[in-house]
């Protein structure tokens, strides 16, 4: 199946479509399911690292050790839009979940590929996203990533130029880099766009947006009046959407009030309790309650999702993840994990969830067991049986080691 190659224009329309892993959070990151969002494993040392040995090439080892061909950029995104700004390059950003099984075959079939590798170190600042961890969750709220795994290519400033999702071959993921890197200035063809049609809001909220990535905040919060004016209760869903940019883009972002940003989400959620956004915020203030050190309450508003949708098993997930990647209140991700399971006994992330909890714990024979069942599900996961030899090590009495990226 080819892979979906998508302009900025399309890719804020972007649904989640094939077998790409769909994300959870009401809209956005709906997360591949509110709680599969994990990273995805990028590069991982060889066993013959350090020994001598000479370093075996790319590729996947019969361990499955994967050991990738692609030289990530090890630090933010900013960091990257940096460093491509001043090499006159592009970034690359593979946004990824480490229980998404696509994202393992991008890893294993096309990242261990060196012509892969020699077009993104040519004209690209490769960054790898864990859509969980650190400012992974931010990523995918701002660009809207829904599925993963979701391969962005931004300007310098920031902008989406296009992006690519599922599972993509080499030779066509760099036959589709270079459809998009041979696209023009994507802010500058937006804003002419939304001058020849001043009339349309769905137009200057895809501005808006882009203003706000290029940290443009002045004219950004121009473009986002003109929206609330057109849509002023919210009847066309726009007005949900701009509230949420303005509270997680500028208030928790720019200017570093987390405070401000749980009151601004809490409005919003109030005003429009049935929109998308609504249920989304209730992460966000989770991670804004963690920033000012108050996990109790962190804990308690991501498990507000649960109450969103009580039968939906993803917003178990959701807080078995919270808890997980947080190292918060690891007894009350294990109960929300269970209750997800008794939906879906059969979802191999959740069972990966409970190895961790139960690790986080100090249960390591449950911890064995919950793994080998995810392992079950998913028998042809090389992640899943990596992480087997781990907890298997773990209840041998080997000391505690974090899980592979």
């Amino acid at each position: 199946m080819p892979p979906r190659v998508v302009s900025f224009f399309a890719c804020l329309a972007l649904a989640c479509l094939t077998s790409a892993c769909t994300s959870d959070s009401g809209d956005g990151p709906g997360r591949a399911s509110p709680a599969q969002t994990a990273p995805v494993a990028k590069s991982v040392p060889s066993a013959e690292a350090g020994s001598g040995a000479q370093e075996p090439g790319p590729g996947v080892r019969p361990d499955g050790t994967v050991v990738t061909a692609v030289g990530w950029f090890e630090g933010t995104l900013e960091q990257a839009l940096g460093k491509a700004k001043a090499e006159g390059k592009l970034v690359f950003v593979d946004v990824g979940a480490y229980w998404c099984p696509p994202c393992h075959e991008l890893d294993e079939k096309t990242f261990v590929d060196p012509s892969v590798a020699q077009v993104l170190a040519e004209r690209f600042v490769p960054l790898h996203v864990d859509a969980e961890k650190d400012e992974g969750p931010r990523i995918v709220d701002e660009y809207r990533v829904l599925a993963y795994p979701t391969l962005l290519v931004l300007e310098p400033s920031g902008v989406e130029k296009g992006r690519m999702v599922d599972f993509v071959p080499p030779t066509e993921l760099t036959e589709g880099l270079a459809r998009i890197a041979a696209g023009g200035n994507v802010l500058r063809e937006l804003e002419q766009e939304a001058e020849a049609k001043p009339d349309d809001p769905h137009l200057r909220l895809r501005l808006a947006h882009a203003l706000a990535l290029a940290a443009r905040r002045e004219e950004a919060e121009a473009a986002y009046d003109a929206v609330l004016l057109a849509d002023p209760k919210g009847e066309m869903g726009l007005a949900p959407k701009v509230l949420y940019d303005r509270a997680t883009m500028f208030r928790a972002k720019l200017d570093k009030d987390c405070e401000g940003a749980i009151r601004d989400l809490t409005k919003l959620q109030r005003r429009y309790p049935d929109a998308p956004e609504a249920i989304r915020a209730h992460r966000r203030i989770a991670r804004c309650l963690l920033t000012l050190e108050r996990p109790d309450e962190a804990v308690a508003r991501v498990w507000k999702m649960i109450e969103a949708d009580p039968e939906d098993p993803e917003m178990y997930a959701n807080v078995g993840w919270f808890c997980f990647r947080n190292k918060v209140a690891p007894g009350k991700g294990l109960e929300a994990v269970k209750a997800g399971l008794a939906r879906a006994p059969d979802r191999a992330e959740l069972h990966y969830l409970a190895a961790e909890l139960h690790l986080a714990a100090g249960d390591r024979a449950a911890a064995l067991a919950a793994i080998e069942r995810a392992s079950a599900a998913e028998p042809k996961s090389h992640y899943y049986r990596r992480q087997v030899r781990r907890f298997r090590a773990l209840a041998e009495g080997a000391a505690p080691a974090a899980p592979a990226r």
